[in-house]
């Protein structure tokens, strides 16, 4: 009589399979506990060598282990061996979908409590280091829920040449380093949490293009807008060039670039633009925004998508927080996010369908056997905004050398959806539950990497702005070169009239490449008064992008002519213009104004004054009668 026994073990998705005989029926994971001594030796070309030697402790009397059956989340699975203590093992591979079966068959079945089987296992793959541009990203997977492991110890090996990592996580037991070789250990307690993920490089840059087809079938003029890779905490944008060149450059409440343009009616305009982004694996500014309740408010808001009031989400929700501590915004989401890990299961069928029809959260929830990257975002920005916690998606470009491990699947560009949440003390944190859950536990939550360039965010509309799927990313070269270029023009007449208010219109335009930080104006003048304040702040103004503010003025009494000198200040920039200011009584109209006011007062006079005489008759006559 035989059954079948199966339990986690180790690499992307890790299962054991095993054979057994035995006189019980019941079989159980106790059964057996397992201890392994894993190695990831990352090549200079990012081939990794894993080797895992493997204890299999037997606790009964009842069963005895024939065959063990490795299940990885890899498609490049090369070179596979393995050994006992009889020697050389039969090894089996079968590759379907995404994954990679590796099956051993022992060359002896041990019987008896307390026995053991030793045995190892080596193969390659190429799926754990990647080299992108000017980093070296490591991604190792975590253990397997539900799997008997009395012990795991893991040493990463990587080459000296990719220098010192930049972020690692979790933090690593302990490090060393010989001659070529840097060493990392971790043990069961890190990798039952999270898996391995470190990065060497600080920064990654981008060269990026995108093209917008707009068209206007209406009777009208319209006024419409493109969005635009924009700056955010973990990345800066270099934008080039625009063709046409907008109207004015602007953005929105969730940090949008969006160009504006005005199509006459019956027209269509493509649009093209290009730049580079570069991307920091550390957050730029480390002093979060400070938000008014209506903007935490626009992010904590039910939206179509996002059906946070939704009895299902209400009762998920629950479940999720139930006899959990949660003190902050971080706690919150980091449930939430591991609930979405572990509820959705990505269906790559969608994939060939064409045109993905956008399920939303609730939806979602209730099919989680069918879901894309959209709905692992769309479940969590619904569950983190109904815990209070502000949430929004971040639609991209996200580099992936396997798209089986790490899929793509908002359009033919390669482009990506993910989520963010609010920190409290970090501000805006990316994470990505759908690559958690493709590759089989590599940690998106605690750390990012340097892959995602977000090409929009969608906070206050779940649905806008929308990103052309025309878009190319590619690797850039050389480096990334930023820098701002304000021009300040003001606007008043050369000439002002002594007494009469005047009007100055400034306009600040960034005429460089990057953003243009927000910008303090201040406006002085020598002999006019300034009336209300006499500074502005402008932006931040994106490449492209322009401001206006205006000042209220008045010139000074005077009956001769004088000339005042405006003053315009901004950082290191500074403008003056000259102003005549002339009698009032100089002004073109005023003769024909003094004229006709003599000439209305004369008309006033002289009807009072036949009202006068006619009252005077009025009364004569009355007396008389």
């Amino acid at each position: 009589m035989s059954r079948f026994f199966r339990f986690g073990v180790t690499t992307l998705l890790l299962f054991l399979l095993a054979s057994f005989k035995f006189s019980q029926p019941v079989l159980a994971a106790s059964e057996f506990t397992t201890t392994y001594d894993v190695t990831y030796e990352v090549g200079n070309d990012g081939v990794t060598l894993v080797t895992q030697k493997v204890n299999l402790k037997n606790l009964t009397s009842q069963f005895y282990a024939s065959n063990f059956t490795l299940s990885i989340g890899s498609t490049t699975v090369s070179e596979v061996s393995a050994s006992d203590g009889a020697g050389s093992m039969e090894a089996s591979v079968d590759q379907k979908s995404n994954k990679t079966s590796i099956t051993l068959k022992f060359n002896q079945q041990i019987a008896g409590v307390g026995k053991t089987q030793d045995f190892t296992l080596r193969f390659k793959s190429t799926d754990f280091a990647q080299h992108l541009g000017k980093t070296w990203e490591v991604n190792l997977p975590k253990i397997p829920e539900g799997a008997n492991i009395a012990s795991y110890n893991l040493l990463l090996s990587v080459p000296v040449e990719f220098g010192d990592p930049t972020s690692i996580s979790p933090n690593p037991l302990s490090h060393s380093q010989s001659y070529d070789r840097i060493f990392f250990n971790f043990n069961k307690n890190q990798l039952e949490k999270s898996g391995i993920s470190v990065n060497f490089g600080t920064i990654q840059v981008f060269n990026f293009s995108t093209k917008y087809h707009l068209e206007n079938s209406s009777l009208f003029p319209v006024l419409t807008s493109i969005s635009l890779p924009p700056d955010t905490d973990y990345q800066q944008v270099s934008l080039t060039n625009i063709t046409p060149r907008p109207l004015n450059v602007t953005t929105d409440e969730d940090g949008n670039y969006l160009a504006w343009y005005r199509l006459p009616r019956h027209s269509s305009q493509t649009v093209e633009a290009s730049g580079k982004a570069k991307l920091f694996i550390a957050k730029r500014d480390l002093k979060p925004a400070l938000f008014t309740d209506s903007q935490l408010a626009s992010w904590t808001k039910s939206d179509v998508y996002w059906e946070k009031e939704n009895p299902a989400i209400s009762s998920a929700l629950t479940d999720i927080l139930k006899g959990e501590k949660v003190q902050t915004n971080k706690d919150k989401a980091a449930l939430i996010y591991r609930y979405v890990v572990n509820t959705l299961k990505y269906d790559t069928s969608r994939l060939d369908k064409g045109g993905i029809e956008r399920l939303g959260a609730v939806t979602a929830l209730n099919n989680p056997n069918s879901a894309v990257c959209m709905e692992f975002t769309d479940l969590f920005i619904a569950l983190s905004r109904a815990a209070g916690v502000p949430a929004r998606e971040m639609d991209g470009f996200a580099y992936s050398l396997n798209k089986s491990l790490r899929p793509l699947s908002l359009g033919k560009d390669l482009l990506h959806a993910w989520p963010e949440y609010w920190d409290e003390k970090k501000g805006w944190v990316m994470v990505d539950p759908t690559w958690e859950n493709t590759s089989g536990g590599v940690d998106y939550f605690n750390k990012f990497d340097l892959n995602h360039l977000v090409l929009a965010i969608k906070g206050v509309s779940s649905k806008t702005p929308y990103v052309s799927e025309e878009v190319s990313v590619t690797l850039a070269e050389d480096e990334f070169e930023g820098k701002t270029q304000n021009e300040m023009t003001i606007d008043i007449p050369d000439i002002a009239w002594s007494g009469f208010p005047v009007i100055a219109t400034v306009k600040v335009s960034n005429n460089g490449n990057i953003l243009q930080p927000p910008l303090a104006l201040a406006l002085n003048s020598d002999k006019m008064k300034i009336l209300g304040s006499e500074t502005v702040n402008f932006g931040p103004l994106p490449p492209f992008g322009s401001a206006t503010s205006q000042f209220n003025l008045r010139a000074p009494f005077s009956w001769q002519s004088f000339e005042a000198t405006l003053t315009i200040n901004a950082g290191d920039q500074k403008i003056v213009r000259k102003v005549t200011i002339k009698p009032f009584f100089l002004l073109q109209p005023f003769p024909y104004l003094i004229a006709g006011t003599l000439a209305l007062m004369l008309g006033i006079y002289l009807t009072v004054l036949g009202l006068h005489f006619h009252r005077r008759r009025a009364a004569k006559k009355a007396v008389s009668t």
